[in-house]
């Protein structure tokens, strides 16, 4: 099976323990939120502003010791 560029940033995330990615979806990271959409392990939570995406990964990170990501 041959992934996608976006298939591979998701299953690197999930590898990683990841479970939470914070951002907006826009024109260049769009590969990556198709990846997201087609498989259940890692969601998604929708910002409405990318330094509002920042400040929800990192205090995601420090409340629960897992990795706070933004995309």
């Amino acid at each position: 099976m041959i992934l996608t560029g976006g298939e591979w940033v998701v299953e690197a995330l999930r590898a990683e323990g990841v479970r939470h990615v914070f951002g907006i979806p826009g024109v260049h990271n769009l590969a990556i939120y198709d990846a997201l959409l087609r498989q259940s392990a890692v969601t998604h939570v929708l910002a409405r502003h990318e330094a509002g995406a920042a400040f929800m990964a990192d205090g995601y990170a420090r409340a629960s010791g897992e990795p706070g990501v933004v995309l």
